[in-house]
């Protein structure tokens, strides 16, 4: 097979340990050529798309805007990951990873926070370019 896009099953065997993937335990993970695949980042720079009202309330709770030094849950791909704001300006957040995630520029990260003790979808944040 010379690609594979989404949408599609693949099944790619490996000597991994089946213990290590059981209960979806690489869900998330990419697999690729040395090479090939998006930079491996611990903390991502984004901008940040934050909604009127937080998914998922009865309430139609409004959403403040992100604040520094907060945790954050994030989907990165099919990726689950935690993160802390280190930094704000304006909209644009760095926030720092639990577990790196391999996140191409320009790509979308859902972004949810803890509202009565549920993670609750607040917006997006769009990965921008890695600076040196």
């Amino acid at each position: 097979m010379q690609e594979a896009t989404c949408g599609g099953l693949v099944g790619v065997g490996t000597c991994l340990d089946p213990s290590s993937s059981k209960a979806d335990g690489l869900t998330g993970n990419i697999a690729g050529k040395t090479g090939m695949l998006p930079p491996t980042l611990t903390e991502l720079t984004l901008e940040t798309h934050v909604l009127e009202r937080a998914v998922g309330t009865k309430e139609l709770l409004k959403v403040d805007k992100i604040n520094f030094d907060e945790t954050l849950l994030l989907h990165v791909g099919a990726a689950v990951n935690l993160g802390k704001v280190t930094s704000l300006k304006g909209n644009v957040a760095k926030v720092k990873l639990t577990r790196p995630v391999c996140a191409p520029p320009n790509s979308r990260v859902a972004l949810s926070r803890k509202i009565t003790a549920r993670w609750r979808l607040i917006g997006y944040g769009i990965v921008q370019e890695k600076t040196k």
